[in-house]
Order: C-alpha cells, then structure tokens, then sequence
C-alpha cells in the first residue's frame, strides 16, 4: 500500500495558440480551448473546469473541431501515425478513434469543422 497521496489537475492554465481551431463557445457559458497536452472545457459562470487528457501515445494535439449540433468534439494529435479522437461532449467519453494508414510520417491529422458553423461562437 503505498502513503503518497495522489495528485490530481484540479485547473489548467493557458491555451496553445498554435492549435487549428483552438477555442470553441459550446453555449453561453462554457468555452473549450486545448492547454498543454489538454482540451479544457472552462464554465465561465462558475469557473469550474473539465478536462479531457490527450492521449498518451502522442505528442501534441494539433487541431480542434466541435460539430454543428454541439455534441461531438474531435481532437487531432500528432504521432507516428496521426491521430482522430472524437469524443461525446455529454459524457466527455471516447466515442470513436481514427488512425492514420500512413507510419512513420509523424502525420498530424486535422478534422474540419462544418462551414459556417456556430461553433466558434458569435460572429
């Protein structure tokens, strides 16, 4: 049994700017946004947020997009074989995972979102 306690990301800090698509308005009062290795969903009444991890095998995420109806959000990473991971805005579970055919090429996969969706807030 180990006595350590354990330590959990309780709020994350920044946004990476050199993400395609980084900041998204899911409603009035939440923003999503990638920091670090991260998608945070901040509420902007409360100042909770919700975190979903990337995923360990990669380096980076590298592009963002929220679909039409607001409830699927996919995440590009950067790996040896580039990576879709789309995921239930509802539940934040992993709903889908695309993987490049091509290895070895560090791909960097980017989802588009739809044209002249709402997802990017007011505009």
């Amino acid at each position: 049994m180990c006595d350590k306690p354990v330590r959990a990301r309780r709020h994350v800090f920044g946004c990476r700017g050199d993400v395609r698509d980084n900041i998204h308005a899911l409603d009035d009062a939440t923003l999503l946004y990638p920091a670090g290795h991260n998608v945070v969903l901040l509420n902007t009444e409360t100042r909770g947020q919700q975190l979903i991890p990337g995923s360990a095998e990669t380096e980076a995420i590298t592009a963002l997009a929220v679909s039409p109806s607001r409830k699927y959000l996919a995440v590009a990473e950067r790996a040896e074989r580039g990576m879709v991971t789309v995921y239930d805005l509802r539940t934040l579970k992993r709903r889908k995972v695309l993987i490049s055919t091509e290895a070895g090429s560090k791909a960097s996969a980017a989802p588009r979102p739809a044209p002249l969706s709402r997802s990017h807030g007011p505009g």
